[in-house]
Formats: structure tokens, sequence, C-alpha cells
């Protein structure tokens, strides 16, 4: 069995795959599907296939080449199933997001949405930036009686509040040590207009 790491690329675009060339009027583009899942590479650091979190594996007809090698990234995907197969068209990386409980902090940020899906609690936000670079994770804030209280962890690290920059994030909710299946987590996001929190079951 091979072993993989997990590789997080923030907000760098691994790629864009669908094409700028002319079209004629009979052309159609194809229903694209956009959700988040897991993507590995092989050998050779070539995208191999992705897993969505509803649990389904595909196998990537036009894998693109120069990643790392035997790496999961965390990604937000584009693609058309075919079967087993799938050929993607557009690919924007995620923060995985990791236990930054002993460094809290939680600078405040934009937030579109948050959802359970699979083994994941992801999230769609909006930081303010001017390029910089932003820490992101999670914070076990307590655990009691089957809830558990989770923060956003987030360290705008001196980047200008200029520009918003979408941003998506999933928290591993086994992670999140205490919990067992069936108990409450309550999720906690500072934002510009105060905080905000979310509700799921383990």
């Amino acid at each position: 069995m091979k072993h993989r790491s997990l590789l997080t690329l923030g907000l760098i675009c691994l790629t864009a795959f669908v094409s700028s060339c002319n079209k004629s009027e009979d052309d159609t583009y194809p229903s694209i599907i956009t959700e988040m899942a897991d993507l590995y590479t092989d050998g050779q650091g070539v995208m191999e296939k992705f897993t969505t979190d509803a649990g389904v594996t595909y196998k990537i007809v036009n894998g693109k080449g120069g990643l790392k090698a035997n790496v999961l990234y965390r990604i937000l995907c584009g693609y058309v199933p075919s079967g087993e197969n799938a050929t993607v068209y557009q690919v924007q990386s995620a923060y995985y997001l990791r236990d930054s409980t002993k460094i809290a902090k939680t600078d405040p940020t934009g937030v579109k949405s948050a959802w359970r899906a699979g083994k994941y609690i992801n999230m769609y936000l909006s930081p303010l930036t001017q390029g910089g670079t932003q820490y992101w994770g999670f914070i076990t804030d307590s655990i009691k009686d089957g809830h558990a209280w989770v923060s956003l962890y987030h360290n705008q690290n001196a980047d200008p509040l200029s520009y918003t920059q979408p941003t998506y994030a999933s928290l591993p909710v086994d992670s999140i040590k205490g919990i067992r299946e069936g108990d409450i987590i309550t999720l906690c996001i500072n934002t510009f207009n105060g905080l905000q929190t979310w509700n799921f079951k383990k």
C-alpha cells in the first residue's frame, strides 16, 4: 500500500482545464459537477484519482502532472463523470484544517457558508488580503456532555485588509478529539460582522 502524505496548497490554484478556444454556436459546454473532494497523485506527481465527500472515487482521465508524488490534496473540483472515470475541468485547492488549539487566534474573516459533508465540515470563506500569507486551523474550545465547541483558527499575519479572496477550508471531524458519533459540534467563526455559529452532528 502506497504511503501518501497530505499537502495543503493554501490559495494556489492547481490548474484550470477549461479551454478558451473559440467555439461555434453548435458547441455546448458539459454539465460540470462542482464539489469538495480529496485528490490523489501517483508516483510521478500526476493527478490520479479523487474521492468526493459522498465517498465516490473517480479515476482522472486528463490528469495534470508537475505535482508532488503520492500526495493527498484537499480541493474544490469541477468535473464530468463517465462511469468510474471523470474528466476534470477545474481544481481549486482548499485548506485542510489542523488542530491549532495551542496557538489559538481568531482574527476576523468573511464567511459565505459552512456545511457538513462526509467526514468533513467544509467552509466557504472570504477573507480580506493583499496577497500575503494567512494561517488557518481549528481550535477546540471545550467539550462537555456530548457537545463540542470548535472555533476557526485564523491568523491574518499582518496581511493588509485589501480585497476579498474566495477561500475553501475543510475540518476533518475525526480530528476533534473526545467526541463520539451523534455528539453535537458547534462551529464558531469570528467574522467582520461578529461571531457566527453553525451546529453539526458527529
